[in-house]
């Protein structure tokens, strides 16, 4: 009774690991179909596989196959159909595979109808049956009836192999579509890549610098991911064919770090955000060295809990960050929420837990590609409020500026401003004057109602100036009771007379202050340049001698009489 039960499980799970093939567009999946034997020693041979009794060492895994380590492990798949002359090709989810053999099929009568192939990363990439990025292995089946497959695979990078058979129109098809969806994915991280090193030079922002070395290492991290490295870039070097899977994802991880510490400034936070950047940076850095000396399993486990622990962890310093008020790790936030949800699928995908093989195909890529986005994005609001900072800056330095030029009482030009303008418009033909006036009558207003009103005197009188002078003339204060007014392009001395009368009438017009009336007058010194002098130096020292000749005259006014100023 017992050797019937036992007879009758074995039947029941070789018809259970039997795949009837049919043609499906999305293929047939093999999770739970694939026996498995582990041979420890790795000496087992095709024919000592073939020759082993069913059901003796074989395990049928209900979930995905995560076959790593030093074993060696050999897979076997039972095949079934009802057409002839079928043409299938077998795949795996992944191009990673350190090194894989191929043999069979065999009919059930043991005649094999294919030629075997061994390939993987530490052979060049001209081994790849079908020139396909991904590890496949194309098969003829004659006839109707049943076949088996042998795969042996030796593996060290822990991922999920479980594969899938599909009719090969249908596959040449599903990678049509997958090879637009990474030319999209490069095209976008090539553009923002450029795009952003562009800014970079014209910034000169780290946060630029850090992004365009983690576009780079995430572009070449999918790349080596899809093969499309081992394909185009290192197709005859095995050792870069094999390390590049832990290599580039340590330096991307790395890469993302240093982003990390410059845009969310983890330096200027302090130690309890900057000190796990820097740790999630050293490790992955140090991970990288440890795949290049060949301890690829090792840098694998380090950059997988990088990517999980790392990336929870960034996430969680920019969310402490983003609450202390700095509006920028909203974005670092939504950015790492991204790619983080991508992982996880990821990981669940291969864990078993989850069944979405798009998710395995193209989860990572999507994920890494958005959160770049995402960053350019961010790194856009950067420039805005860089470049409002630059405007607020820029006003206040014309506004710092202008009160450097400026009588801080009267709101007219300092001597300062004085120079400064009379300098370009001397420096402009034509003719020019320059007058100085000097206030009479204003020490007893100071005297008798105190300095606040002589202050508000000296406002009125500057008002008047600057109300009386042209958009082109220049009213300054140079202290005390002394203002100048400099009449660029001055007419001749008729309309000139005029000029100089006008704005001596308006200093002499009462005033009402604190409901008292006041007035002032003033004696007024008139030079022309470039008659008498070349520069404001040279024209004050002689309009302050006009002046001083003006007090002694009714009209209160004097043109100077120096001699012209040779040239």
């Amino acid at each position: 009774m017992l050797g019937l039960l036992t007879l009758l499980w074995a039947n029941a799970a070789l018809a259970q690991e039997t795949v009837v093939l049919q043609p499906r567009a999305e293929g047939v999946w093999l999770q739970g179909r694939v026996a498995v034997l582990e041979d420890r020693e790795g000496h087992l041979t095709l024919e000592d596989i073939r020759q082993s009794t069913p059901g003796q060492s074989w395990q049928v895994p209900p979930g995905p196959l995560r076959l790593h380590g030093p074993s060696a492990w050999w897979l076997r798949i039972q095949m079934t159909t009802g057409t002839r002359d079928d043409q299938w090709v077998l795949t795996f989810p992944t191009t990673a595979i350190r090194d894989i053999a191929f043999h069979g099929p065999f009919a059930s009568d043991g005649l094999n109808w294919g030629s075997g192939a061994q390939t993987g990363l530490i052979r060049p990439y001209a081994s790849r049956p079908l020139g396909m990025e991904r590890i496949t292995y194309p098969f003829h089946l004659p006839f109707a009836g049943d076949y088996t497959l042998y795969v042996r695979v030796q593996n060290t990078i822990a991922q999920n192999i479980t594969p899938a058979i599909w009719e090969i129109g249908d596959y040449v098809k599903n990678r049509q579509h997958k090879k637009l969806f990474d030319g999209v994915i490069y095209g976008v991280l090539l553009a923002l890549l450029i795009y952003n090193l562009t800014l970079a030079g014209v910034f000169r922002d780290a946060a630029y610098l850090h992004y365009v070395l983690t576009c780079l290492t995430a572009l070449l991290t999918i790349a080596t991911f899809n093969g499309h490295t081992a394909h185009y870039l290192w197709p005859g070097s095995p050792w870069w064919i094999e390390h590049s899977y832990v290599i580039w994802p340590a330096l991307w991880l790395a890469s993302s770090a240093g982003f990390a510490r410059a845009f969310l400034s983890t330096r200027v936070v302090g130690r309890a955000a900057d000190g796990p950047v820097l740790a999630m940076a050293g490790v992955a850095l140090a991970s990288a060295a440890i795949g290049a000396a060949g301890h690829t399993a090792l840098s694998q486990q380090l950059n997988e809990t990088l990517a999980l622990v790392g990336i929870a962890g960034i996430t969680a310093i920019g969310l402490w960050i983003w609450r202390r008020g700095q509006p920028s790790a909203g974005w670092y936030l939504l950015a790492k929420l991204t790619l983080f949800a991508s992982v996880i699928g990821v990981v669940a995908v291969a864990r078993g837990w989850w069944h979405a093989p798009v998710v395995l195909s193209y989860g990572l890529q999507i994920g890494m590609a958005a959160e770049m986005v995402v960053f350019a994005i961010a790194l856009s609001a950067r420039i805005r409020a860089i470049q409002r900072e630059k405007t607020v800056l820029s006003l206040r330095a014309a506004h710092l500026a202008r009160a450097a030029m400026t009588d801080a009482l009267t709101g007219l030009a300092n001597r300062r401003g004085l120079a400064d303008g009379t300098q370009r418009l001397l420096a402009q033909p034509g003719r020019h004057a320059v007058l100085l006036f000097d206030l009479d009558r204003f020490k007893p207003i100071n005297d008798r109602h105190g300095h606040e009103v002589g202050d508000q005197v000296l406002v009125e009188i500057g008002r008047r100036l600057l109300q009386h002078s042209r958009d082109s003339d220049i009213a300054a204060r140079l202290g005390g009771d002394e203002f100048v007014v400099v009449l660029g392009h001055c007419p001749g001395r008729p309309a000139l007379d005029a000029m100089v009368q006008r704005l001596c009438d308006a200093v002499a017009a009462p005033m009402q202050i604190d409901g008292l009336s006041h007035q002032v007058s003033a004696s007024v010194g008139v030079a022309l340049a470039p008659e008498q002098g070349r520069d404001l130096q040279t024209l004050l020292r002689v309009a302050d001698q006009a002046m001083y000749a003006a007090k002694r005259q009714p009209s209160r006014i004097a043109f100077a009489e120096v001699p012209a100023v040779r040239p």
